[in-house]
């Protein structure tokens, strides 16, 4: 794993997200073929969400959500690449990441996709109150396409 490859998303940025919303970084491209990589750190003071969507009509049903309008289902997300926000032992930062701390992880499922920061009620995993403060994040998001061997 690691090493070589195009990257094809660099995202490195603090982002604000208003209780009951999401920050999207929509239309990912496919880097299925031959097998492509994502890496991702997110951290902030209070409890969040990661998904990550590995096709349109799952992430349509969440972004539906995050609307205001109510789907028939609430899908996950890919189970190996969304996940709720942990504490760290010894820390006082909740963080999501890829395996091993924000290491480089093969995608082999198609795309499009769709990774979304999540501060609402989504799939009930964090509690989030109308009231609440904007949550603010640090995302480290990476996705790399592998070259063909010449």
């Amino acid at each position: 794993m690691g090493g070589g490859g195009n990257v094809v998303v660099s995202v490195k940025q603090d982002v604000t997200i208003d209780p009951q919303s999401a920050w999207v970084k929509e239309e990912i491209p496919d880097v299925s073929d031959p097998g492509g990589e994502i890496q991702y750190i997110v951290k902030a003071d209070v409890p969040f969400s990661v998904y990550f969507f590995t096709d349109q009509t799952t992430f349509e049903r969440y972004d539906a959500y995050i609307k205001g309008r109510e789907p028939e289902k609430t899908p996950r997300g890919n189970p190996e690449f969304s996940q709720t926000a942990v504490r760290p032992e010894g820390s006082d930062i909740y963080e999501a990441s890829t395996a091993n701390g924000g290491a480089r992880e093969p995608l082999d499922e198609p795309g499009p996709y769709f990774f979304a920061v999540d501060h609402s009620n989504y799939r009930m995993e964090t509690r989030v109150e109308e009231f609440d403060d904007p949550l603010t994040a640090f995302v480290d998001l990476t996705i790399i396409e592998k070259r063909l061997p010449i």
